[in-house]
């Protein structure tokens, strides 16, 4: 049986800050690629080439199409109280261009059925994905430098960091700056005011790799999602 995120906070030392570190564990849904040559048309993945709408016009920046990176038909995604914003039904699609400084990310959703295999060339090998609830520690800044380790060490045990970060809502895996205060910068809103629509790691078995292992984060903002304007979708780099 998984030991829970208190008999980790016991087991390392850490029980004098337990209401603090339980005070900021988050709810998300962990999102794992598994490659496979045979996905049906339609279907949630990574990589490979996008199964897009008849009559769809494939985003292109400066004459140069964006890379596909992923699409995710919704009735995949378990629902559950903090996606509830969220479209039941349809397919988004997630394209990023590493040149473009103005918008480096494009995000489509649609409803269609009627979708067929778009041919567009891909760095990626494609990947069947699976979504599964889960609840994550952030990597807080405790000031003793002890329990600093000690919560290291725990985090590290409790969610080793195998390429594993991808991840749809909670909080995103900041390698810098925060990322919502990143995409409020871009706006007249609040970093509370974002949801992480998808967090892409790097990861080998993906052929994905964002500069030096970097992540790659599509955020919304909350009023943009609830009024399913994905066009609004921000886009943020940041690698190690």
């Amino acid at each position: 049986m998984p030991y829970t995120i208190e008999e980790f906070i016991h087991t390392y030392g850490l029980t004098h800050l337990q209401n603090e570190l339980l005070a900021s564990v988050f709810p998300c849904i962990q999102v794992k690629p598994s490659p496979r040559a045979d996905i049906a048309i339609g279907a949630s993945k990574m990589g490979g080439h996008p199964d897009l709408p008849i009559g769809f016009t494939y985003p292109v920046v400066n004459g140069t199409p964006l890379r596909f990176v992923a699409q995710i038909r919704l009735a995949d995604v378990p629902q559950t109280a903090f996606s509830a914003a969220f479209p039941k039904t349809g397919r988004l699609y997630f394209f990023y261009h590493e040149d473009s400084l103005e918008k480096p990310g494009y995000v489509v959703f649609d409803e269609s059925d009627n979708i067929t295999p778009y041919e567009v060339e891909t760095p990626y090998p494609q990947s069947a994905l699976s979504f599964s609830v889960t609840c994550k520690l952030p990597e807080l800044f405790i000031e003793d430098e002890a329990d600093s380790d000690r919560f290291l060490q725990m985090l590290e045990e409790l969610q080793p960091d195998h390429y594993n970060n991808h991840q749809m809502f909670g909080e995103p895996f900041s390698i810098h700056e925060d990322v919502f205060e990143i995409a409020a910068l871009h706006t007249q809103k609040q970093a509370d005011d974002f949801t992480l629509l998808l967090q892409i790691d790097s990861d080998p078995q993906t052929g994905m790799q964002w500069g030096e292992m970097g992540m790659l984060y599509f955020v919304i903002a909350n009023d943009a999602l609830n009024e399913r304007r994905f066009n609004e979708t921000i886009c943020v780099m940041q690698c190690f």
